[in-house]
């Protein structure tokens, strides 16, 4: 039988247009899913069900419904903010993947009737999708006064300085194929973004493209976001995105160690900076170096909840990782921590939870911003401050009509006094 009692998926979306992020506040502009990216996202939930959900795989889910979803044994959140709806798109195909259409998704009717499914037992799956306004806990670095000065710093540090050195000869020579972009090390995310974009999906660009452009851009790539999104200590500024994401999985992982709880399957839709930190938090990256880059697109980490063998019983975790659909080496073993095995449930909750990052209003003060006005105050906060304040104005207006309306009516319902003739002023003289 499998000792693999659940399993937490981390998946970064799939390909899609080119994507803006400011170099300095990472603040998002707008991008589209692609054809390409979805496919990605599907194989990589045919190769997760494969794994986790077919009988015989020596890692299937112990006890999981493995045809049709039950979605109390399923939970999925998904990336809102940034590149959202393209990671709700990836997170779609993902489930399409895991969860295949099934004529066994039918009901019974009391007439006798059964009905199947759309799409020949199409399964939905619940998806809750996380906005950074309400849950800081997919997009923490956004918004964040402190992680701007990390940045900032960053980018003063020698190290920086000195790759820009290295870097000149080829930030002076792309600038012919970033049509006006800043060809700096600052913005070098953008501009291996757009690189690659264009490589992908513009012929004519691939054909005028040096061979070398792509491979030059990308490793500079991987050395600016590494340092963006990492810190020397776990509980640095520098890792916030793997702090708030840790929490998620820890209480994921405790849910499902939790025999009363029916959650097997949690799965984590998002992007590509929570790898990042993630890895240099639980130090993955001193075994692993090539983990401090950028992930591929639809690359997972997929988390383990096992059962040890006797004499030792005891709640473990295996972390597995596989850089994009097409990475060759397939699902990699990553150690947490220095061990060369499995971890210990019990170890991996005390040596992280200190570390991570557990509401908003910790976020906040992390950030080094105040609760009241800081983006905690989400659009649907303030849309709901404006309701109540139009429902207090409608309120009261009713009222000054109600008001209005009773004067009136109180004026015609008073009784009407009756007057004598008149009597000119020409009249009473004569009299």
């Amino acid at each position: 039988m499998s000792s693999v009692l659940g399993v937490v998926i981390v998946a970064r979306n799939g390909d899609r247009r080119a994507f803006y992020q400011d170099p300095k506040t990472y603040a998002p502009g707008l991008t589209d899913s692609t054809a390409l990216g979805v496919a990605d996202l599907h194989l990589l939930g045919t190769q997760l069900r494969s794994t986790y959900l077919t009988t015989g795989s020596p890692t299937f889910i112990s006890s999981i419904s493995r045809d049709v979803v039950d979605t109390q044994e399923v939970k999925v959140l998904a990336k809102a903010g940034g590149e959202g709806a393209v990671v709700f798109d990836s997170a779609i195909a993902l489930l399409q993947g895991i969860f295949p259409p099934d004529p066994r998704n039918r009901v019974k009717l009391a007439n006798g009737t059964t009905v199947t499914a759309p799409l020949g037992g199409y399964q939905y799956v619940p998806m809750e999708t996380v906005e950074p306004g309400n849950d800081r806990s997919l997009e923490s670095w956004t918004d964040c006064p402190e992680f701007r000065k990390h940045v900032a710093a960053f980018h003063e540090s020698d190290a920086f300085k000195n790759e820009e050195k290295s870097a000149a000869s080829f930030l002076h020579d792309v600038k012919d194929f970033v049509f006006g972009r800043p060809a700096t090390l600052e913005n070098i995310w953008n501009i291996y973004d757009f690189i690659n974009t264009e490589l992908t999906y513009n012929q004519t660009y691939a054909y005028r493209l040096p061979p070398t452009y792509i491979n030059q851009a990308r490793a500079l790539a991987d050395f600016h976001e590494n340092g963006v999104f990492s810190d020397a200590e776990a509980n640095g500024i520098g890792n916030i995105a793997g702090r708030t994401l840790l929490h998620t999985i820890l209480d994921s992982v405790e849910r499902i160690a939790f025999n009363d709880d029916p959650l097997k399957l949690m799965v984590i839709q998002t992007s590509y900076q929570p790898f990042i930190s993630l890895f240099h938090q639980t130090e993955m990256v001193k075994e692993h170096p090539k983990l401090g880059a950028i992930p591929n697109f639809g690359a997972a980490l997929a988390i383990e909840l096992r059962r040890g063998l006797p004499p030792d019983t005891r709640d473990f975790l295996r972390f597995k990782f596989r850089n994009g659909t097409d990475d060759p080496d397939d699902w990699q073993v990553v150690h947490a921590f220095g061990h060369r095995a499995d971890i210990p449930l019990t170890e991996f909750v005390y040596r992280t939870e200190g570390t991570t990052i557990t509401s908003n209003k910790q976020w906040a003060h992390v950030c080094g911003v105040t609760p009241e006005f800081s983006t905690t105050t989400t659009a649907m906060q303030l849309a709901r401050r404006g309701s109540v304040q139009f429902s207090m104005g409608a309120i009261i207006l009713l009222l000054l009509a109600i008001m209005v309306k009773t004067i009136l009516r109180t004026r015609r319902t008073a009784p009407t006094r009756v007057r004598g003739p008149q009597v000119s002023q020409a009249e009473k003289e004569q009299v």
